[in-house]
Protein backbone atom coordinates (compact mmCIF):
# COMPACT_ATOMS: atom_id res chain seq x y z
CA UNK A 1 0.00 0.00 0.00
CA UNK A 2 2.91 2.50 0.29
CA UNK A 3 3.62 2.84 -3.27
CA UNK A 4 -0.12 4.78 -3.50
CA UNK A 5 -0.54 7.87 -3.87
CA UNK A 6 -2.89 9.58 -1.30
CA UNK A 7 -5.51 10.53 -4.55
CA UNK A 8 -5.21 6.79 -5.20
CA UNK A 9 -6.42 6.14 -1.76
CA UNK A 10 -8.97 8.38 -1.61
CA UNK A 11 -10.20 7.06 -4.71
CA UNK A 12 -9.87 3.29 -3.92
CA UNK A 13 -12.20 4.49 -0.89
CA UNK A 14 -14.58 6.00 -3.05
CA UNK A 15 -14.94 2.92 -4.77
CA UNK A 16 -15.38 0.25 -1.99
CA UNK A 17 -17.87 3.03 -0.70
CA UNK A 18 -19.98 2.47 -4.00
CA UNK A 19 -19.90 -1.48 -3.47
CA UNK A 20 -22.61 -2.03 -1.49
CA UNK A 21 -24.71 -0.04 -3.39
CA UNK A 22 -24.54 -1.64 -7.19
CA UNK A 23 -26.92 -0.69 -8.99
CA UNK A 24 -28.20 2.42 -6.69
CA UNK A 25 -27.06 5.57 -8.76
CA UNK A 26 -27.97 8.08 -5.99
CA UNK A 27 -26.80 5.98 -2.93
CA UNK A 28 -22.84 6.83 -3.61
CA UNK A 29 -21.36 9.94 -2.12
CA UNK A 30 -18.62 11.85 -3.68
CA UNK A 31 -14.90 11.37 -2.00
CA UNK A 32 -12.85 12.87 -4.30
CA UNK A 33 -12.80 16.84 -4.83
CA UNK A 34 -14.70 18.19 -7.41
CA UNK A 35 -12.60 20.83 -10.16
CA UNK A 36 -13.29 24.61 -9.82
CA UNK A 37 -16.47 25.89 -11.54
CA UNK A 38 -15.29 28.34 -14.11
CA UNK A 39 -18.11 30.65 -15.56
CA UNK A 40 -17.33 32.01 -19.13
CA UNK A 41 -19.23 33.75 -22.02
CA UNK A 42 -21.37 31.82 -24.23
CA UNK A 43 -20.30 29.89 -27.27
CA UNK A 44 -19.88 32.08 -30.56
CA UNK A 45 -19.71 29.98 -33.84
CA UNK A 46 -18.88 26.53 -31.97
CA UNK A 47 -15.99 28.45 -29.76
CA UNK A 48 -15.59 29.07 -26.24
CA UNK A 49 -13.37 31.38 -24.87
CA UNK A 50 -11.34 30.70 -21.50
CA UNK A 51 -8.92 33.69 -20.29
CA UNK A 52 -6.09 32.41 -18.67
CA UNK A 53 -6.28 34.88 -16.05
CA UNK A 54 -9.27 33.81 -14.60
CA UNK A 55 -7.99 30.08 -14.76
CA UNK A 56 -4.64 29.70 -12.46
CA UNK A 57 -5.48 25.52 -12.37
CA UNK A 58 -4.35 25.79 -16.37
CA UNK A 59 -1.35 27.59 -15.44
CA UNK A 60 0.69 24.28 -14.13
CA UNK A 61 1.41 21.37 -14.80
CA UNK A 62 -1.80 18.88 -14.27
CA UNK A 63 -4.23 21.62 -13.71
CA UNK A 64 -8.00 21.44 -14.82
CA UNK A 65 -11.09 23.52 -14.56
CA UNK A 66 -14.67 22.77 -15.58
CA UNK A 67 -15.65 25.22 -17.61
CA UNK A 68 -19.37 25.90 -17.76
CA UNK A 69 -20.27 28.55 -20.88
CA UNK A 70 -23.42 30.44 -20.73
CA UNK A 71 -26.58 29.05 -21.80
CA UNK A 72 -25.15 25.61 -22.49
CA UNK A 73 -26.46 23.16 -20.36
CA UNK A 74 -22.85 20.91 -21.13
CA UNK A 75 -19.71 21.22 -18.86
CA UNK A 76 -16.20 20.86 -20.42
CA UNK A 77 -12.81 19.42 -18.27
CA UNK A 78 -10.51 21.58 -19.52
CA UNK A 79 -6.64 20.17 -18.59
CA UNK A 80 -3.38 21.36 -18.86
CA UNK A 81 -0.99 18.96 -19.56
CA UNK A 82 2.44 20.51 -19.43
CA UNK A 83 2.88 20.06 -22.93
CA UNK A 84 -0.68 21.65 -24.08
CA UNK A 85 -4.32 21.97 -23.32
CA UNK A 86 -7.29 19.89 -24.00
CA UNK A 87 -10.74 19.27 -23.01
CA UNK A 88 -13.13 16.67 -22.28
CA UNK A 89 -16.54 16.69 -21.53
CA UNK A 90 -17.19 17.02 -17.48
CA UNK A 91 -20.00 14.49 -17.13
CA UNK A 92 -19.84 11.26 -16.89
CA UNK A 93 -22.08 9.26 -19.50
CA UNK A 94 -22.34 6.16 -16.68
CA UNK A 95 -24.96 8.32 -15.19
CA UNK A 96 -24.14 12.06 -15.84
CA UNK A 97 -21.81 12.97 -12.13
CA UNK A 98 -18.96 15.70 -13.24
CA UNK A 99 -15.84 14.34 -13.55
CA UNK A 100 -12.70 15.42 -11.85
CA UNK A 101 -9.16 14.97 -13.46
CA UNK A 102 -6.74 12.72 -11.79
CA UNK A 103 -2.99 14.43 -12.61
CA UNK A 104 -0.61 11.55 -10.99
CA UNK A 105 -2.57 9.06 -12.94
CA UNK A 106 -3.48 11.41 -16.08
CA UNK A 107 -6.73 10.69 -16.47
CA UNK A 108 -10.71 11.93 -15.59
CA UNK A 109 -12.12 9.99 -13.18
CA UNK A 110 -15.78 9.89 -12.27
CA UNK A 111 -15.84 10.25 -8.32
CA UNK A 112 -19.34 8.69 -8.19
CA UNK A 113 -18.82 5.16 -9.62
CA UNK A 114 -15.11 4.96 -10.06
CA UNK A 115 -15.17 5.18 -14.31
CA UNK A 116 -12.17 6.60 -15.60
CA UNK A 117 -11.08 8.11 -18.89
CA UNK A 118 -7.74 8.49 -20.86
CA UNK A 119 -6.97 12.15 -21.96
CA UNK A 120 -7.80 11.89 -25.70
CA UNK A 121 -11.62 10.39 -23.98
CA UNK A 122 -10.57 6.70 -24.60
CA UNK A 123 -12.74 4.20 -21.43
CA UNK A 124 -10.31 2.81 -19.60
CA UNK A 125 -12.44 1.58 -16.45
CA UNK A 126 -16.34 1.19 -16.06
CA UNK A 127 -18.80 1.03 -15.34
CA UNK A 128 -19.30 3.84 -17.96
CA UNK A 129 -19.47 1.70 -21.84
CA UNK A 130 -18.61 4.43 -23.48
CA UNK A 131 -16.00 6.90 -24.39
CA UNK A 132 -15.92 10.95 -23.54
CA UNK A 133 -16.52 12.88 -26.24
CA UNK A 134 -12.84 15.29 -26.92
CA UNK A 135 -12.27 18.64 -28.11
CA UNK A 136 -9.08 20.34 -29.28
CA UNK A 137 -8.24 23.61 -27.37
CA UNK A 138 -6.06 26.19 -29.20
CA UNK A 139 -2.84 27.62 -27.63
CA UNK A 140 -3.70 30.44 -25.42
CA UNK A 141 -3.54 33.74 -27.82
CA UNK A 142 -1.68 37.22 -27.42
CA UNK A 143 -4.24 38.22 -25.22
CA UNK A 144 -3.87 35.30 -22.91
CA UNK A 145 -7.30 33.36 -23.79
CA UNK A 146 -7.47 29.78 -24.86
CA UNK A 147 -10.57 28.81 -27.57
CA UNK A 148 -12.02 25.40 -26.86
CA UNK A 149 -13.87 24.21 -30.48
CA UNK A 150 -17.09 22.54 -29.65
CA UNK A 151 -17.53 21.33 -32.91
CA UNK A 152 -14.06 20.29 -35.04
CA UNK A 153 -15.24 20.21 -38.64
CA UNK A 154 -13.75 17.24 -40.65
CA UNK A 155 -12.00 18.97 -43.53
CA UNK A 156 -14.70 18.67 -45.69
CA UNK A 157 -15.40 22.16 -45.92
CA UNK A 158 -12.79 25.35 -46.41
CA UNK A 159 -14.40 28.09 -44.60
CA UNK A 160 -15.39 27.96 -40.68
CA UNK A 161 -18.77 28.76 -39.57
CA UNK A 162 -18.24 32.68 -39.01
CA UNK A 163 -21.43 34.90 -37.83
CA UNK A 164 -23.55 32.04 -37.78
CA UNK A 165 -23.39 30.44 -41.16
CA UNK A 166 -20.84 29.33 -43.33
CA UNK A 167 -20.24 29.57 -47.05
CA UNK A 168 -18.53 27.04 -49.72
CA UNK A 169 -17.85 28.14 -53.69
CA UNK A 170 -20.30 25.31 -55.65
CA UNK A 171 -17.28 25.02 -57.82
CA UNK A 172 -15.42 23.22 -55.24
CA UNK A 173 -17.55 20.02 -55.00
CA UNK A 174 -17.62 18.51 -57.86
CA UNK A 175 -20.92 16.50 -56.44
CA UNK A 176 -23.30 19.47 -56.51
CA UNK A 177 -23.05 20.26 -59.97
CA UNK A 178 -25.31 17.48 -60.56
CA UNK A 179 -29.10 17.02 -59.55
CA UNK A 180 -29.19 14.07 -57.00
CA UNK A 181 -25.51 14.71 -56.23
CA UNK A 182 -24.54 14.82 -52.29
CA UNK A 183 -21.63 15.45 -50.01
CA UNK A 184 -21.65 14.55 -46.46
CA UNK A 185 -19.15 16.51 -43.83
CA UNK A 186 -18.81 19.23 -40.91
CA UNK A 187 -17.56 22.83 -41.36
CA UNK A 188 -15.81 23.94 -38.17
CA UNK A 189 -17.99 25.52 -35.43
CA UNK A 190 -21.33 24.16 -36.91
CA UNK A 191 -23.71 22.65 -34.77
CA UNK A 192 -24.20 19.14 -36.69
CA UNK A 193 -22.52 17.24 -39.31
CA UNK A 194 -24.25 17.84 -42.71
CA UNK A 195 -25.49 16.11 -45.97
CA UNK A 196 -25.86 19.04 -48.84
CA UNK A 197 -27.38 17.93 -51.44
CA UNK A 198 -28.42 19.55 -55.29
CA UNK A 199 -31.61 18.84 -55.68
CA UNK A 200 -32.68 21.01 -59.10
CA UNK A 201 -30.90 22.19 -61.35
CA UNK A 202 -32.00 26.10 -60.38
CA UNK A 203 -29.18 29.30 -58.83
CA UNK A 204 -31.37 29.77 -56.35
CA UNK A 205 -32.04 28.54 -52.21
CA UNK A 206 -34.38 26.21 -53.39
CA UNK A 207 -31.65 24.33 -55.19
CA UNK A 208 -29.59 23.53 -52.75
CA UNK A 209 -30.49 21.15 -49.51
CA UNK A 210 -28.99 20.98 -45.98
CA UNK A 211 -29.81 18.67 -43.18
CA UNK A 212 -28.53 17.04 -40.13
CA UNK A 213 -26.73 13.58 -41.12
CA UNK A 214 -26.95 12.19 -37.91
CA UNK A 215 -30.55 9.50 -37.90
CA UNK A 216 -33.29 10.99 -35.66
CA UNK A 217 -34.09 7.37 -34.62
CA UNK A 218 -30.22 6.46 -32.52
CA UNK A 219 -28.05 8.70 -33.69
CA UNK A 220 -26.34 6.52 -36.66
CA UNK A 221 -24.57 8.79 -39.51
CA UNK A 222 -27.02 8.55 -42.74
CA UNK A 223 -25.41 7.81 -46.21
CA UNK A 224 -26.87 8.88 -49.18
CA UNK A 225 -28.39 5.89 -51.94
CA UNK A 226 -29.46 5.92 -54.90
CA UNK A 227 -33.18 4.23 -55.36
CA UNK A 228 -35.18 2.73 -57.96
CA UNK A 229 -37.99 4.46 -59.54
CA UNK A 230 -41.09 3.83 -57.66
CA UNK A 231 -42.86 3.24 -54.17
CA UNK A 232 -41.02 4.70 -51.61
CA UNK A 233 -38.15 6.33 -54.24
CA UNK A 234 -37.97 10.20 -54.17
CA UNK A 235 -38.54 11.41 -58.08
CA UNK A 236 -35.15 12.65 -57.61
CA UNK A 237 -34.07 8.77 -57.25
CA UNK A 238 -31.90 9.28 -54.54
CA UNK A 239 -32.77 9.42 -50.83
CA UNK A 240 -30.75 9.14 -47.33
CA UNK A 241 -30.63 5.92 -45.57
CA UNK A 242 -29.93 5.06 -41.71
CA UNK A 243 -27.01 1.81 -42.17
CA UNK A 244 -27.64 0.67 -38.66
CA UNK A 245 -31.83 0.23 -38.38
CA UNK A 246 -32.79 1.01 -42.24
CA UNK A 247 -34.70 4.74 -41.52
CA UNK A 248 -34.80 6.61 -45.13
CA UNK A 249 -35.14 10.47 -45.27
CA UNK A 250 -36.03 12.08 -48.63
CA UNK A 251 -32.81 14.41 -49.50
CA UNK A 252 -34.89 17.19 -47.72
CA UNK A 253 -34.90 15.57 -44.45
CA UNK A 254 -38.55 14.38 -44.59
CA UNK A 255 -38.96 11.28 -42.97
CA UNK A 256 -40.22 8.02 -45.30
CA UNK A 257 -40.00 5.27 -43.79
CA UNK A 258 -38.48 2.56 -40.94
CA UNK A 259 -37.97 3.27 -37.02
CA UNK A 260 -37.05 7.19 -36.58
CA UNK A 261 -40.47 8.33 -37.11
CA UNK A 262 -39.83 11.95 -37.54
CA UNK A 263 -38.00 14.40 -39.81
CA UNK A 264 -34.25 15.49 -40.24
CA UNK A 265 -32.58 18.97 -38.87
CA UNK A 266 -32.91 21.37 -41.89
CA UNK A 267 -30.83 24.00 -42.04
CA UNK A 268 -31.76 27.58 -44.53
CA UNK A 269 -29.69 28.07 -47.83
CA UNK A 270 -28.66 30.79 -49.24
CA UNK A 271 -27.57 29.97 -52.96
CA UNK A 272 -26.51 32.82 -56.03
CA UNK A 273 -25.25 30.12 -58.26
CA UNK A 274 -22.01 30.41 -57.67
CA UNK A 275 -21.86 30.47 -53.51
CA UNK A 276 -23.85 28.86 -50.79
CA UNK A 277 -24.17 30.56 -47.64
CA UNK A 278 -25.80 27.71 -44.66
CA UNK A 279 -27.27 29.01 -41.48
CA UNK A 280 -26.39 27.39 -38.26
CA UNK A 281 -29.87 27.96 -36.57
CA UNK A 282 -31.90 24.97 -37.46
CA UNK A 283 -35.28 25.50 -39.39
CA UNK A 284 -38.43 24.91 -37.70
CA UNK A 285 -40.16 21.70 -38.20
CA UNK A 286 -37.45 19.36 -38.23
CA UNK A 287 -36.19 16.55 -36.14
Amino acid sequence: MSDLTRRSLLRTTAILSCAPLAGALSGCARRIGEERGLAVGPAVDGNVVVPLAAAHELQQAGGAVVVRPDGDRGAYLVVFSGAGYFALSALCPHAGCELTWVAEDRQAECPCHGSRFAGDGALLNPPATVDLKSYPVDAPDADGNLVVHLFAGDGVFKNPTRGGSFSFAIADHAALQAVGGAISGRPDGFPSPLVISRVTAGTDGAALSAVSSVCSHLGCTLLPQPCAAGAGCPPIGKLLQCPCHGSQFDLGGKFLSGPAGTNLLRFAVAFDGVTATVSAAPLPGGG
